[in-house]
Formats: structure tokens, sequence, C-alpha cells
């Protein structure tokens, strides 16, 4: 090989090492080429937590599952700057779904995804002696529930249905139980009826068809949010009757035109709205077991949020 041959082959190479070193370099820096833009631009990535095993699925492609070592979570680096449409999805369980917005060099993070069976797990634990009850009152207190007939007053247990008690009905007396913990209260229509969230960082109130949310601290998570920050969550056709906070202070459940609605919070590429059950009475949501207590004629029925129908 010629001495001029050997220089240019030299050359070359060298030349072919600072490309691919460059190349090596703006990858492990997050770079990758965008034939739509025709250059080199930051990726993104997104996290999201769930509280099942499901499908995530981006642009309708199967990108994997939340089934890992670190918990029900998914993880998607090195996406270039868009928008995707991510949908969570367990054929036992409404999907979730959103269009995600990635931003060169930023992480997303959806840390509260809470998927609602299709067919939550409905079992009735109780039956009124009442004929024609007209008042139901909920009184998370004492863990009980009583409903009148305008003559009498039976109450109720939430844990295992049995009757407490049975008395004459007593205006005054019963009207004292809408303003206990957990009763429902009457439509709230201004930011002065916050109903404050369960980690206390956030406050809901409706009018007849809007769902409103304040915070009331800063939040340490995403979606970012700062005290005094108002955001309109859902607005509803039909009238909001009733709304509670859900255990985990990123969801409400609200009772809507004869439907229970569970409502995320996070209007981040849209909200995420799953109808539990039809409802025509007053309800009740127990934090600590995650369940809805509800009458459906004279009979107590719990909901189970965590199990579908067999």
């Amino acid at each position: 090989m010629r001495r001029k041959t050997r220089r240019g082959v030299f050359f070359v190479s060298l030349l072919i090492f600072i490309i691919l070193s460059w190349l090596t370099v703006l990858y492990a820096l997050g770079y990758e080429y965008d034939f739509v833009q025709n250059k080199f631009l930051k990726t993104g990535s997104f996290e999201i937590s769930a509280n099942t095993d499901a499908q995530i699925y981006i642009n309708d492609e199967l990108a994997g599952t939340t089934s890992s070592f670190l918990g029900k979570s998914f993880s998607k680096s090195r996406l270039l700057p868009r928008t995707f449409a991510v949908r969570v999805q367990n054929e036992k369980y409404q999907p979730w779904q959103k269009l995600v917005d990635i931003e060169a060099g930023v992480f997303t993070d959806f840390p509260r995804v809470v998927l609602i069976p299709q067919d939550p797990a409905e079992d009735a634990i109780a039956s009124s002696s009442l004929k024609g009850v007209t008042s139901i009152q909920f009184d998370a207190k004492q863990g009980t529930v009583a409903v009148s007939n305008g003559l009498q007053v039976e109450t109720l247990s939430l844990d295992n249905g049995q009757r407490v008690s049975l008395q004459p009905f007593i205006k005054s007396v019963f009207s004292l139980t809408a303003n206990l913990p957990g009763a429902t209260l009457p439509a709230a229509n201004s930011e002065i009826n916050l109903l404050q969230s369960p980690d206390g960082n956030k406050g809901v109130w409706f009018n007849n068809r809007e769902v409103w949310i304040k915070w009331l601290k800063d939040t340490d998570y995403q979606p970012a949010r700062f005290a005094g920050n108002t955001e309109l969550v859902a607005r509803f056709p039909q009238k909001i009757s009733d709304i509670q906070w859900y255990k985990d202070s990123d969801h409400v459940i609200a009772s809507v035109g004869g439907l229970l609605e569970f409502i995320e919070i996070d209007n981040r590429g849209g909200v995420n709205i799953s109808a539990i059950s039809i409802i025509d009475s007053p309800f009740y949501y127990d934090k600590g077991s995650d369940v809805i207590f509800k009458f459906v004629g004279n009979k107590l029925t719990r909901i189970n949020l965590n199990k579908p129908q067999p």
C-alpha cells in the first residue's frame, strides 16, 4: 500500500471515529435524530404508576406492562418531543387514557393512576325492616346508617349489617346526622364550602354541574400546583348531588344524574371519568376499607372498588 493511500485511510478512519464518538456522546446525553425536523433533539420520558397490573399502549401499540420489581409501574424513555396517545388497559377494568405531551429533557410522571373495575363487585349486606324509606343518612364516626320512613328510624351497622337500634322518628335528632363526618351533605355551590382532601392539601367544591379543586398547599409530585391554584376539573350535563374524596386525595367520587362517577383531578391531557354504579340514593365512601355504601330499594349495598365481579 502506498504511503499516500495509507494516509488517506488513516484520515478517513479518524473522521469516522470522531463522528461515531460525537454520536455516542449525543446519545448518552439523551439526543436522537428527528427525521421530521431533520435535526438532533433532546428526548424526554414518562412514567405511570397504577393500582393494578395493566398493559400500556402508546399510539395504539403495546409498549409494556405495569408489572415490575419496583411495583405496578411502567416507564418509557428516549421519546422525541411529541404528543403521544397513552392507554393503560386491563380487560377487567375501565381503561385510563391521556394525550401525553413529551418535552425535551423533561420527565413526566403520572404517579397515582387508578383503574376502576368494569363491573365492581356489589353485595347486599343488610335489609331495612322499614317500609317506604324516605330518608337515608350515613354516620362515618359511628360506622352506621340511619334510615327513616317518617315514623321510625332504624340504624344499621356498616360493618356487619346488624340493626343497632329502632326508635320513633324525631326530626330534629335525625336531621343532625347530616352534619356528621361522612354524611351526605347539601350541594356546595361556592368556594366557602370546600371539602378538604384526606391529605389536607386541597379542597373540592361543586355547583349543579361543575367540580372545582383548590390547592391549599404546594404539591410535591406532578402535576405541579401551588397553594391558591384553582381549576375546573369536570363539567356535566346532569346535576351533581354529592361529592366525596377518594382515599388518595387525587380522585373524587360524585353522584351525577343517577350515576356514581370516579373522577381524577389531574387534567393534563384530559380527565378520566369512570362510571362505578347506578345510584338513586345518598352514598358513603369508606376510605379505610375502600368501599362505597348505598341503598338499593331497602337493601344496604356495598361496592368494592378493588374487586371486579367474578
